[in-house]
């Protein structure tokens, strides 16, 4: 099991999609490697959170995906405890369902899968729509607002609080 400041568990087995700052998913690797060392990252042309790793003293896979057929490929031959997707780009419409296929097959053969993106698009809303788990974040106030399949949690200052805790 992964927590991300305790409100995010993602377990082995699943297939979720995270839209959300760079920040927070940063936060998330960090933690997964903080239990676990079998990563594999993959992007394609650029990356919004592989910057903030150069002066870390950390370890995991990286790959490159340029095309989605390409992406398809690294699936095919994953077999890391996570798999981390970060999605800069939007898909051709008529493969969204078949990468979302490659993604679940590896799901269910216990890994924890991620697709992560900065930013809502398409391809992003279809997976979500079809995975285990979506959930979206946004940067408020110094901490993070979470949405997770419908319940909202405010973190800030590695606390947890309901919203109406947050409002008083």
């Amino acid at each position: 099991m992964l927590e991300i400041e305790k409100p995010v568990r993602v377990t082995s087995g699943t297939l979720s999609v995270i839209v959300s700052p760079p920040e927070f998913a940063k936060i998330l690797i960090l933690n997964y490697l903080e239990y676990y060392r079998s990563l594999l990252f993959i992007s394609g042309n650029f990356s919004t959170i592989l910057p903030s790793f150069s002066r870390l003293n950390i370890n995991f896979t990286v790959r490159r995906a340029f095309t989605a057929y390409q992406l398809l490929e690294i699936l095919e031959d994953a077999e890391h405890d996570m798999v981390f997707i970060e999605s800069t780009f939007e898909e051709a419409e008529e493969l969204n369902e078949v990468l979302f296929l490659g993604m679940r097959d590896i799901s269910r053969r216990g890994s924890i899968v991620i697709l992560y993106s900065p930013v809502m698009n398409g391809f992003m809303d279809f997976t979500g729509r079809n995975s285990d788990r979506m959930i979206i974040v946004r940067k408020v106030n110094g901490g993070f607002v979470v949405w997770d399949s419908g319940n909202e949690i405010f973190i800030h200052n590695h606390q947890n609080m309901t919203l109406g805790d947050f409002h008083g």
